[in-house]
């Protein structure tokens, strides 16, 4: 059995083991993202896509457009969870300083994390939480996968309902993470190898260490039928270990996107 068929499994393990008070919304609408096309590239692309909208909650298990996490274990205010997260493949032809390397291929990142919340509770509207995390990287463009290292580090999540009447809401949520990454990881997207290396661009190799902070605003209107949100996420990267890589252009980068959704199907349990 492959790495990512397993990982599906643990998920769909994870959903069959949901309490019957699980909610489970299905719908379809539009997003539009400008992502750089790595962290630390000058270019980025725009995205503008029809998009389904599924999003599933219980005690166990939280699924939505961009994470999926598993509740294992908790204790008081300690929960174990196991996290989720996916990047967009890259075309290097659309990079300058990559420009001649092998292509980005998407990126499948899942790992366990262990929070601390410090106010409220991670199915409550509004919590503030401190956690540490860590996630294995498999890189795949589908015909077969590579196993790109991983990535770790400390992070604070903080959630607030901002206005609640009936089932309409809007929330705000913001995150500060402090990112490290094993060599290979580093590698993957910032090292030049012998044969692609040229007058514009030395060879280079990282090694494992410090990956630079990012921090995440995001804002949300929900209600039964309609779903409309967006995010803007900065990534700092002046003091990372491959800071000095040549495809490294810029210290910062940015990424944002919003979108809207109309739910079709809303069933509570």
């Amino acid at each position: 059995m492959s790495l990512i068929t397993r990982w599906f499994a643990f998920i769909l393990a994870l959903y069959s083991a949901s309490s019957v008070s699980a909610e489970l919304e299905l719908g379809a609408g539009v997003f539009h993202a400008d992502i750089p096309l790595y962290i630390g590239a000058r270019e980025s692309k725009s995205y503008t896509l029809p998009v389904p909208y599924v999003r599933y909650r219980s005690e166990r298990l939280n699924l939505d457009r961009r994470s999926a996490t598993g509740y294992l274990w908790q204790h008081n205010n300690w929960h174990l969870d196991i996290s989720a997260t996916a990047g967009i493949a890259v075309d290097s032809g659309e990079s300058k300083a990559r420009d001649g390397m092998d292509d980005l291929d998407w990126v499948f990142e899942l790992g366990p994390a262990l929070d601390y919340y410090v106010v409220g509770h991670y199915n409550q509207p509004s919590y503030f939480k401190l956690g540490v995390f860590t996630r294995k990287a498999l890189a795949t463009d589908f015909t077969r996968i590579d196993d790109i290292g991983f990535k770790a580090g400390p992070y604070a999540q903080w959630r607030q309902r901002l206005w609640q009447q009936g089932a309409q809401s809007i929330t705000l949520t913001s995150r500060l993470a402090i990112n490290y990454a094993s060599s290979q990881y580093a590698d993957y997207f910032y090292a030049v190898p012998t044969a692609a290396a040229n007058s514009m661009r030395s060879e280079y190799t990282s090694g494992n260490g410090y990956g630079g902070e990012e921090v995440s605003l995001g804002l949300s209107y929900d209600s039964r039928r309609w779903w409309f949100g967006g995010f803007v996420k900065y990534y700092r990267i002046k003091d990372a270990k491959w800071r000095d890589s040549p495809l490294v252009e810029r210290n910062h980068s940015v990424a944002f996107g919003f979108g809207l959704a109309w739910k079709f199907y809303n069933n509570r349990g």
